[in-house]
């Protein structure tokens, strides 16, 4: 898989890095200081999987950053690491073509989880009740952390994968799942899922 983080500073990119490199399988890693230097990577032919991409660079205003992205790498799965958080902003980045937000101080589980499942293609939206997001019935009946433990659930993990990943014991994993399954009324781990992959939008 080859990444692309564009980000003008170095402790941000590191960090990204490490978290990138320490999951399970293969990645390839190129750095982008700016905008400009983005485009000559993508304009050389380089093909991108994931895109991750700070909105305020130093060359660019941030309206247009992702446009910009989309319309030079459309099949990259473009995902908007910022600081920003003003609905307007995010709102504009994803009708422009981003599949995904990750808050750059966004708690270091949900960005464990986060990067987890962008590394399988799979878009990422902070679980917050943001006005951008439908609220699914998923959110009405379950706890955040009840939530993140069922996104990982539906992508097959066992408990001590999930326990792993957002840095808790595998007790912990089961006594969320028995409340998970009394509050949406199922009695098994396959019932919960397709339980809530038919609830999602």
């Amino acid at each position: 898989m080859k990444i692309l983080i564009i980000d003008p500073q170095f402790l941000t990119r590191t960090g990204l890095i490490h978290l990138l490199t320490s999951q399970p399988g293969s990645v390839a890693i190129y750095e982008a200081t700016s905008l400009e230097v983005a485009k000559s990577y993508i304009n050389s032919g380089e093909t991108y999987d994931l895109i991750f991409a700070e909105l305020d660079l130093p060359d660019a205003d941030h309206r247009f950053v992702t446009n910009t992205l989309h319309s030079l790498a459309p099949n990259s799965h473009i995902v908007l690491f910022t600081w920003r958080r003003a609905t307007a902003d995010i709102q504009t980045g994803i009708a422009q073509g981003a599949q995904s937000y990750l808050r750059k101080d966004a708690s270091a589980e949900s960005v464990k989880l986060a990067i987890h499942g962008l590394l399988q293609d799979k878009p990422y939206l902070p679980l917050d009740d943001l006005p951008y997001r439908k609220q699914t019935e998923a959110d009405r009946k379950l706890s955040p952390r009840q939530r993140e433990i069922m996104q990982l659930l539906a992508q097959g993990l066992s408990n001590k994968e999930i326990a792993n990943i957002l840095g808790i014991t595998e007790g912990t994993i089961r006594v969320h799942l028995s409340a998970i399954f009394k509050a949406i009324k199922v009695s098994n781990r396959t019932e919960a899922t397709l339980w809530y992959l038919l609830r999602q939008n």
